[in-house]
């Protein structure tokens, strides 16, 4: 037989049992959508962290007295990093400095959720302190006033910048330049504020007040600023510097600052952002493996499902079977039949798992800030799965279809 006639009578087939050949694929469709689905919106995870990280710089270091990501750390590893020594804002001028280093910022996390007061309002905001040139590697744009300048620092003149949101929520839509505030116990004159950044990880990137960074220890608890509170430099490297040869020359120029023999370990760390991506990266990872375990699971029951229909229209059409048999069609002829049937069956079920994962995607799309796409490999391997389903459950159906004895066949009521 020819195989279009094979496709053509298989169509054919199916079509007078609609409803039966669509619940038949369910299972197919449930694999396949959940392929689709999750292989978009872990893509659109991606884009999210990518996009997000990038607004940092791409050759943006951290160099702290802690680690990134330090899941599993023991209590006594804490305590040996509280007792590195601090760094200083001569640190900051000695980074500076190196001609493979671009620009480089002090930043000191004073306190989350500190109180901010203005004529009865209030909220909860992070105040952080920074030096002269923050702005630079925070990527922090003005909406009007002007950024803290080097005698503000130097001299630790009471002074603030806020964000967006403190601004709505003080101060509504009037202007805060010139007007004080109470952070804590102190009262500060505001020189800036800050245009709007929206959020990240869902955490509000408006919500904060900058002070200069030598009035941090006015605030926070001594415990929180031997370690998580301390003094950080943030570092770009020039755009035309390889980024390992850079941190690898910026981790021995500390060194070298520091008197640390060969033998002595760094007492400082160099985090980056890619390690927040190799973490990511991690998660998406097992997040594919579920999503894999997931569609096999559903694929299976519906390879079952398909596997079951075959068998009871192999029982249904034992006289037809016979009759075809009887004008000519060799076993073969009947085994493709019948596998053709199952594998129409699974890749209209991969078509309708497709077009479902894809509109799916599109909904967290539009919900959420992930910008979930579907892969052009994500459709192939959908209908590749419902193509070894319809092979692997349509074989035994097609192959007892092919022993059938003719004869018992055509006897077959």
């Amino acid at each position: 037989m020819d195989f279009l006639v094979l496709i053509k009578s298989a169509w054919l087939t199916l079509k007078t049992t609609k409803s039966r050949s669509l619940l038949t694929t369910l299972g197919v469709v449930i694999g396949v959508t959940t392929v689709i689905a999750m292989v978009s919106i872990v893509d659109g995870i991606n884009r999210y962290v990518y996009s997000t990280l990038s607004i940092f710089g791409a050759k943006a270091v951290y160099i702290q007295k802690y680690k990134w990501l330090n899941i599993g750390t023991r209590s006594e590893e804490f305590r040996r990093w509280a007792r590195y020594p601090d760094f200083t804002l001569q640190d900051v001028e000695y980074i500076r400095s190196l001609p493979f280093v671009k620009e480089a910022a002090a930043i000191q996390h004073a306190a989350n959720g500190i109180k901010v007061r203005y004529h009865g309002k209030s909220l909860n905001a992070e105040l952080t302190g920074v030096d002269d040139v923050a702005y630079k590697v925070l990527n922090e744009e003005l909406e009007e006033g002007r950024w803290f300048t080097y005698m503000d620092v130097v001299e630790r003149r009471k002074v603030c910048i806020i964000g967006y949101e403190v601004k709505d929520v003080l101060f509504n839509s009037s202007s805060p330049i010139g007007k004080s505030i109470r952070i804590g116990r102190h009262s500060y004159l505001i020189i800036g504020s800050l245009k709007k950044k929206g959020s990240v990880f869902g955490n509000s990137q408006d919500n904060v007040v900058y002070i200069p960074v030598t009035l941090v220890q006015n605030y926070g608890r001594a415990w929180f600023r031997r370690l998580w509170g301390a003094l950080s430099i943030v570092a770009v490297f020039q755009d035309n510097e390889d980024m390992d040869y850079a941190i690898e020359k910026l981790r021995i120029a500390l060194r070298k600052r520091r008197h640390l023999s060969f033998n002595r370990p760094d007492n400082f760390f160099i985090n980056t952002q890619e390690q927040i991506v190799s973490a990511y990266k991690k998660i998406t990872g097992g997040i594919y493996i579920a999503m894999i375990a997931i569609a096999s699971l559903s694929l299976i029951v519906g390879g079952i499902g398909i596997m079951n229909i075959m068998l009871v229209s192999v029982t249904e059409r034992t006289r037809e079977i016979g009759i075809r048999m009887a004008v000519g069609a060799r076993r073969k002829d009947i085994l493709m039949q019948f596998l053709v049937e199952a594998n129409i069956l699974t890749i209209t079920g991969g078509a309708i798992g497709i077009v479902l994962g894809f509109l799916l995607a599109r909904v967290v799309a539009f919900l959420t800030p992930l910008k979930a796409s579907v892969a052009w490999w994500s459709v192939l391997l959908g209908v590749g799965f419902s193509m070894i389903v319809g092979i692997f459950f349509g074989l035994y159906p097609a192959h007892k279809a092919s022993r059938l004895d003719p004869v018992e066949a055509l006897r077959y009521e």
